[in-house]
């Protein structure tokens, strides 16, 4: 890491498991006493990652979840396309979860039809919300808080084609691209 420049979430990470694996490799310690010394070593960024929840048993520490990968598109005639997706984003800034957990979205251009497929994991069929106009898809979950993303479409679609299908936490939408068909009116002459 080059000098006066703040550590990326991935090298703090790495930084805090390497520093726990050697020391429990010098000095074996009881699960519950190693797990409580791993939360006050954490470092103070990864903080805001841990919950506590009231359950029948007593309070328990949620970690989590880490979401952060990378989709990559390539589509002919086109420039690959790579997109980042989940609730970190590496920075040279302090890090904090995001807001809003960008989903995992395929936006799939068929000749007639867009399929978009997204996946939205432990999500409730019923918590889901879906908004289409010419231009777009907006998807949110709940109020909005856990997931959100707005699709932009290269083509003017028919809204009212629009079917939608959710299963096993995957979401698939297909609508059908407007056909641009111009309408003609004759102008009289004065």
């Amino acid at each position: 890491m080059e000098k006066g420049k703040k550590p990326s979430i991935f090298e703090l990470l790495e930084g805090y498991m390497e520093r726990m694996t050697e020391e429990m490799k010098r000095e074996p310690l009881p699960v519950e006493e190693m797990l409580t010394r791993l939360e006050e070593e954490m470092p103070e960024a990864l903080r805001d990652f841990v919950t506590e929840e009231e359950t029948p048993e007593g309070k328990a520490r949620i970690y989590g979840p880490f979401i952060y990968g990378l989709s990559y598109t390539k589509e002919p005639g086109k420039e690959p396309e790579i997109k980042e997706f989940g609730n970190i984003k590496p920075s040279d800034e302090r890090i904090a979860p995001a807001p809003k957990c960008e989903p995992l979205v395929d936006v799939i251009d068929y000749k007639d039809t867009y399929e978009v497929v997204v996946e939205l994991p432990d999500v409730e069929k019923s918590d889901i919300k879906l908004d289409v106009t010419e231009e777009s898809l907006d998807i949110k979950t709940g109020d909005g808080q856990r997931f959100s993303k707005e699709i932009p479409f290269d083509m003017p679609v028919t809204p009212a084609t629009a079917k939608a299908t959710y299963k096993n936490g995957v979401l698939c939408v297909t609508i059908k691209k407007d056909k641009g068909e111009k309408k003609k009116t004759s102008i009289s002459l004065e």
